[in-house]
């Protein structure tokens, strides 16, 4: 997992972002949403890359609805984090983070998820790779924001 430097010092509690997957995702505007709320984490919602269809069935397993994931409204964690340092009082040996850390955070109401509906890619697959140095090809990288952003 790459670690993104965002601890900020002016006079706060540091916050702190991790991601691995690739997105046009403003950091800056996470943390700021992240710094103004009353959480001990937070994640990046995305809309999922993938062409799943969400698939409902009656008791009879009769078809009821087929849509899109992608259409459906559903949003899935990003991989971009937020932490103060107090979670690590969430964390216990053994633990997956966004299994039973995350489960006691939200039964506190100490965990939020920042909507982000732009560009999203997962990079945990070969076939992940392939698809991003394709679009790299192409020249169609809306993650490479400094490309894009004013000097």
């Amino acid at each position: 997992m790459v670690f993104a430097a965002c601890a900020r010092r002016h006079g706060r509690t540091p916050a702190w972002v991790c991601g691995r997957d690739l997105s046009d995702l403003p950091l800056d505007q996470l943390v700021a949403d992240f710094e103004s709320r009353d959480a001990v984490a937070g994640f990046a919602s995305v809309r999922s890359s993938q062409s799943f269809h969400l698939v409902s069935a009656d008791d009879h397993g009769l078809v009821t609805r087929i849509a899109p994931m992608s259409g459906d409204g559903v949003l899935i964690n990003g991989g971009f984090f937020t932490f103060r340092p107090q979670i690590f009082d969430y964390i216990r040996e053994g633990e997956e983070l966004v299994e039973e850390p995350f489960q006691r955070l939200m039964s506190e109401r100490k965990l939020i998820a920042y909507r982000h509906l732009g560009f999203w890619q997962a990079m945990d697959t070969f076939k992940d790779k392939i698809t991003l140095d394709r679009m790299e090809a192409r020249g169609d990288c809306p993650w490479m924001l400094w490309r894009t952003s004013p000097a």
